[in-house]
């Protein structure tokens, strides 16, 4: 018998290890890659806390459920005379009982256990923010970090409740169904009465009803108080969080009803022990009548007290609103400036922003990415996914680049090179990347490279020893490093490929044990068979670099767009990482958020994959919450190594969501905010020359701000008044050196009556100028097209100056657009050129232009003497008419004959 009994738990063991035998090689590979990577305590971390929650709440449920249902058991062997129970087969019953009760607790406790071990730790670790909310004056920390965890202990307490309250009243109902109960015994048949259905359930399990109902209203309490904590969320008002009939009606209700609702359990309790239906109703009905007469009065309130004297009463909560937003999206401390605009330029004023002219762009990212993937992808399997856009010293001199890494592209490979080998042994990384300057193209309007082709050609003067990329934004693929065959590395000139083995100390060690979990984990028994992999073998997964952060650290929100580097003759990648809330009290929510840091900025090495975390930002509580929870992930600020932070760029999509809250809460005074004046728009653009509006995207620009000495790189967005398109204010975000995310607003004047161009406006008047939409028509003909580059608004000493380049492409499938003319506006004018530096010499009157300023003045002063005479002939003529009329011949004879003569003047002119 027992050895039947081992064999049976034997064959049950191994049908579960092969059950979930995908799920254990996972397992023991994640904690192989993380010990590799260095951060094996965050994933114990997690597994720990996991754990130790589930046994914790499974010993919780478990015992509870087992000592509340053999109460009911006890109370049903002492009313023998109401119930006859079998209790023959009693091991039997409470070994079913025992099975089902552990498979439920485990339900439970593993459900809690995954979905809330982070809640927990956020809510035992929890950072001061050191602000406190206006209406409960609570550390903002608690509704961030603690109000969430009470809620999930909430909702699974009154579920866990409900169930045992449901399980218990069934159990009777089936038991009390029938006459004798007995689990061989026979059923006589009788039905349930109304009348005998309180006492039978009050000796069948009235103590175990009275607390559970007793948890019921206490849990109902703490429910109303959440409910108070939430109207911090309220969408009631005219401003997101908290409004005027929320405190003084709603807040008041929650508060009574869940003072009610604490007394009401004990009145429960007592009644149900003592089997009274009448207080019960009542305590309940008090309850319902508080909840519905919170719903009528605050309805009506609003209505007839609240609309009619709206602004006055709303204003203390409007200035929370925009107080605690600002606060929540970091632009509390925007510095504004006024910008009037003069239009003084002169030629000086262009030679003291020399640096801010070099480095206007003139190339356009989407242009350029098509020029890149025809030109330099050099074979089919590599790919640039995208450009970046940075900043480097070229030869000694702060310049802006284009700069793209060529990644491995396993889609591009032709079917029959397809191959297993090829895919994960031989076509194991990208190679370097191609840089060209913004500010210049070539005689055909194309990009002008200064690091290109394979094996690099490099004129940039920035060192890169080390060009491959084995980890990458579209490195998808596992790959198998130190094999028997050789890495292919670029493509020589005769045609040969180059080798390169892999250099780097990344990689799982491929011991014949951990060939067989990924032979197992991958479901491909090459690993094993393949006679090309040695013990000396590494295996590179997880080479996605998003991937990647996000399975180290996933309660961390990552940019859309990684950026390469190039750094110690290495390429790193550097991602942008962020700490998001939705329960930032009386914060506006914005695409799903309403408060967001660019807390941590991730450098990740190209080659060796490895992975570090720098927390920039110290006073973000939620960042420090995470740094106790996790100690061994972040790094402080101070060991970022050198020169990774002249390359730190602020981030595009974390200065979107800033740009989309300035369009409402740029303004100080809430009865502006409550009129819904001086609403913002982002500015919209067009990229063809009859193309659709699209939102413009903030451009990184080298300039000088007003003000300061020096050029640095700045983020910049230009805003429109609401639905209009002409420009109120441009908005920037600073990132060299000690700059590194102050935030600059540049109003300008709204008291004048002229219009500011905004980038709609700008195209428009390229097509309204006779001489540049006849040469856009020409060009824009069959066969060919015209293409807007991407359009800047420069300011300079209390002016703005406009560049906009043009892009012309042939009509087919694999035309390349080139940049052929360059179109600059200041003030009323705007000229057309071959560049940008023909352009400004013809806008400011540069030497270069004088003889074609003498002869303009030639012309007007030729004009000018024509009118004249226009004039006198006029007069002369009349004065004959009347000479005429008034029969005086001689004096007809003698107008006409100076007449004559300035005609024959005219003629000659």
């Amino acid at each position: 018998m027992k050895k039947n009994k081992m064999a049976i738990i034997c064959i049950i063991c191994l049908a579960l290890i092969v059950v979930f035998l995908k799920k254990i090689v996972n397992i023991i590979i994640n904690i192989k890659w993380f010990k590799e990577i260095g951060y094996l305590s965050i994933y114990f971390t997690r597994i720990i806390t996991v754990v130790s929650l589930m046994i914790l709440i499974f010993t919780i449920c478990f015992f509870s459920i087992k000592f509340y249902f053999k109460s009911i058991k006890n109370n049903i062997s002492k009313n023998n005379k109401f119930i006859d129970v079998d209790l023959g087969n009693e091991k039997i019953q409470n070994r079913i009982i025992n099975i089902v009760n552990s498979l439920i607790s485990l339900f439970i406790s593993m459900t809690f256990s995954i979905g809330y071990w982070d809640k927990i730790l956020k809510f035992i670790n929890a950072n001061k923010f050191n602000i406190k909310d206006p209406i409960f004056n609570i550390d903002i920390s608690f509704f961030i970090f603690k109000l969430p965890l009470i809620e999930s202990i909430y909702s699974s307490l009154m579920s866990f409740l409900i169930i045992l309250a449901v399980m218990t009243v069934v159990i009777y109902i089936i038991l009390n169904a029938k006459d004798k109960i007995s689990f061989g015994g026979n059923y006589t048949g009788k039905i349930i009465h109304i009348n005998n259905f309180k006492s039978g359930i009050t000796k069948f399990a009235g103590r175990q009803l009275a607390i559970l109902g007793a948890l019921l209203l206490l849990c109902i309490s703490l429910g109303y108080l959440i409910k108070a904590w939430n109207l911090s969320y309220s969408p009631r008002g005219v401003a997101f969080g908290a409004s005027y009939t929320d405190t003084k009606i709603t807040l008041k209700f929650y508060i009574a009803i869940a003072i009610v609702a604490v007394f009401s359990s004990i009145i429960v309790s007592i009644s149900i022990l003592k089997s009274k239906i009448k207080p019960i109703i009542a305590s309940l009905l008090v309850i319902a009548i508080l909840v519905v007469s919170e719903g009528i009065i605050s309805g009506v309130w609003q209505r007839l007290i609240v609309k009619s004297n709206e602004r006055r009463l709303e204003t203390p909560f409007i200035e929370y609103n925009m107080k605690y937003t600002k606060q929540a999206f970091g632009i509390d401390n925007v510095k504004e400036k006024l910008y009037p605009l003069t239009n003084l330029l002169t030629k000086e004023s262009i030679e003291n922003n020399k640096d801010t002219i070099e480095n206007i762009k003139i190339n356009s990212v989407s242009q350029a990415l098509e020029y890149y993937n025809q030109v330099e992808s050099k074979k089919n399997y590599y790919n640039f996914n995208d450009i970046d856009i940075d900043r480097y010293k070229i030869n000694g001199k702060y310049n802006q680049v284009f700069i793209a890494p060529r990644e491995i592209d396993y889609n591009k490979l032709q079917e029959k090179a397809n191959t297993w080998q090829n895919k994960h042994l031989t076509y194991t990384h990208g190679y370097g990347v191609v840089m060209s300057k913004v500010n210049s193209v070539t005689k055909e309007g194309k990009p002008d490279f200064i690091i290109k082709d394979m094996p690099l050609v490099n004129t940039s003067g920035v060192k890169l020893e080390d060009p491959r990329i084995y980890y990458g934004e579209k490195t998808n693929e596992y790959c198998i490093v130190n094999t028997k065959l050789n890495e292919m590395d670029y493509l020589k000139d005769n045609g040969e490929n180059a080798s390169k083995n892999y250099n780097g100390n990344s990689g799982i060690k491929m011991s014949i044990l951990n060939r067989i979990l990924f032979a197992i984990n991958e479901r491909d028994i090459k690993f094993l068979l393949s006679s090309d992999i040695t013990n000396n073998s590494r295996i590179l997964i997880r080479r996605n670099i998003v991937e990647r952060v996000k399975i180290i650290a996933p309660f961390l929100s990552y940019d859309s767009n990684p950026y390469i580097v190039i750094n110690n003759k290495k390429l790193y990648w550097v991602i942008d990482a962020y700490t998001t809330s939705t329960r930032y009290p009386f914060s506006e929510p914005i695409e799903g958020t309403n408060y967001m840091r660019n807390s941590v900025k991730v450098i990740i090495d190209a080659v060796n994959g490895t992975t570090d975390f720098y927390i920039i930002d110290k006073n973000d509580p939620i960042v420090l919450t995470y740094s106790k929870i996790f100690p061994k992930l972040f790094k402080d600020a101070s060991n970022i190594p050198e020169g990774f932070k002249e390359h730190f760029k602020y981030p595009q999509d974390y200065f979107q969501l800033q740009c989309k809250a300035m369009e409402r809460y740029h303004v100080s005074n809430p009865g502006t905010f409550f009129a819904g004046q001086n609403v913002w728009d982002v500015a919209k653009t067009q990229k063809q020359v009859e193309g659709k509006k699209s939102v413009n995207e903030a451009a990184y620009l080298i300039m000088k701000l007003p003000g300061e000495q020096k050029e640095e790189m700045i983020l910049l967005q230009y805003f429109n008044q609401y639905q209009r398109e002409n420009m109120i204010a441009l908005f920037g975000a600073r990132m060299d050196n000690d700059n590194y995310g102050k935030l600059v607003l540049y109003k300008f004047p709204t008291t004048k009556s002229e219009t500011v161009n905004s980038p709609i406006l700008f195209k428009q008047k390229i097509k309204q100028d006779t001489i540049i939409s006849k040469e856009l028509s020409l060009w824009d003909a069959k066969g060919s097209q015209v293409q807007f580059g991407d359009t800047m608004i420069i300011p300079l000493e209390n002016s703005l100056l406009y560049v906009e380049p043009l892009y012309l492409r042939a009509d087919s499938d694999r035309s390349i657009p080139e940049m052929k003319r360059v179109i600059v506006a200041y003030g009323d004018r705007i000229v057309l050129h071959e560049s940008i530096e023909k352009a400004l010499y013809q806008l400011f009157n540069y030497e270069e232009n004088v003889e074609e300023i003498k002869k303009n003045h030639v012309n007007n002063i030729k004009n000018q003497n024509i009118n004249k005479e226009i004039k006198e002939a006029k007069e002369l003529y009349n004065k004959a008419l009347e000479s005429q009329k008034n029969g005086n011949w001689s004096g007809y004879g003698e107008n006409i004959s100076k007449l004559g003569n300035i005609l024959d003047k005219l003629n000659k002119e």
